[in-house]
């Protein structure tokens, strides 16, 4: 082989791999999550719904995603199939994160801070970076869905709930 098909054959196969990338799939409980303040829980609550708008980013029409559909079409399969399994984990982890939250009696600013995270993305028809709080109904929609998916108990649903509408 010449040296210009081992370049050729190379950079085929870097395009190749890299094509196949995939969102971030979380742990779901991390070991010391126990061991976590309620600002640290906080912190990876966020973190946990960057992971998700990431991971919701990768099922739309990206860069990437036209290059797995020009190079190896299976592999948008696959990524989609990921990307849900990376939301899927990430929403595990925010629900974990709220019952340690609730566990350590952390005061309500402080979980209603990291509920009103949930689905916060900067406004796009501005150039600042200021973020839009969530509307109540928005906040209640995502706790219904939480609690439909049997990842809270009757009780904290309502006391969120009551918490949410109280603000």
């Amino acid at each position: 082989m010449s040296l210009s098909h081992k370049t050729l054959l190379a950079t085929v196969t870097t395009v190749l791999i890299s094509g196949c990338a995939t969102p971030t799939v979380v742990q779901s409980v991390k070991p010391g999550d126990n061991g976590l303040s309620c600002a640290q829980l906080q912190n990876e609550y966020a973190d946990a719904e960057r992971y998700r708008v990431e991971a919701d980013k990768e099922k739309s029409v990206t860069g990437g995603n036209v290059a797995r559909a020009l190079l190896f079409w299976p592999a948008i399969l696959g990524t989609a199939s990921n990307a849900n399994e990376a939301i899927a984990a990430a929403n595990n982890r925010k629900v974990h994160l709220m019952n340690q939250m609730n566990q350590k009696n952390c005061d309500s600013s402080t979980t209603s801070a990291a509920i009103s995270n949930v689905s916060v993305q900067p406004s796009k028809t501005t150039t600042t970076n200021v973020q839009s709080p969530q509307t109540k109904e928005a906040k209640l929609t995502e706790l219904k869905q939480i609690f439909d998916a049997g990842l809270i108990s009757p009780k904290i649903y309502s006391e969120r709930q009551a918490q949410i509408l109280s603000e």
